[in-house]
């Protein structure tokens, strides 16, 4: 199946207002059922990528219907994202998508949490386009307590 480019941005786009909203079963029905995603940040002091999170459905599931039982920021989190490059291929495609989160604390003080870069691998295969990797590499290193959820 053929996607256009806007359903592919409307795709990752959505994927952020549900991460907005902590909105966890519509965000995880934006993935295939044989995901994986990844958080990954490049450390120079050992030259090499720091593997955050690697999770795979049962493990992104299971990690977002526990996020309730433990100790997690009380503001709102905001991602910005723009779309920057879609590669398309015969049945899938390939998004690199620049990303800010900010976090706003309940008293209204608004602060960046983390800045980088969303590389998706989109899923042409079915009847509407699916996410079936994202590789989230940020250029942040330290995100403070509270970051055990997907970015």
């Amino acid at each position: 199946m053929t996607v256009s480019d806007d359903q592919i941005r409307d795709l990752v786009n959505q994927s952020c207002l549900y991460l907005d909203d902590a909105n966890w079963p519509d965000y995880l029905s934006l993935y295939t059922k044989k995901f994986t995603y990844r958080i990954l940040c490049y450390s120079p002091e050992l030259r090499k990528d720091m593997v955050w999170m690697e999770q795979d459905r049962n493990g992104m599931t299971n990690l977002v219907s526990n996020l309730e039982n433990h100790i997690t920021r009380q503001g709102r989190f905001m991602h910005q994202v723009h779309i920057a490059a879609i590669d398309q291929k015969e049945n899938f495609a390939e998004t690199i998508s620049p990303f800010l989160v900010v976090y706003t604390e309940l008293d209204g003080i608004t602060t960046i949490f983390a800045a980088g870069r969303y590389i998706d691998v989109i899923d042409n295969t079915a009847h509407k386009p699916l996410i079936s990797n994202r590789k989230v590499v940020l250029d942040t290193r330290d995100l403070g307590s509270g970051s055990h959820f997907p970015i």
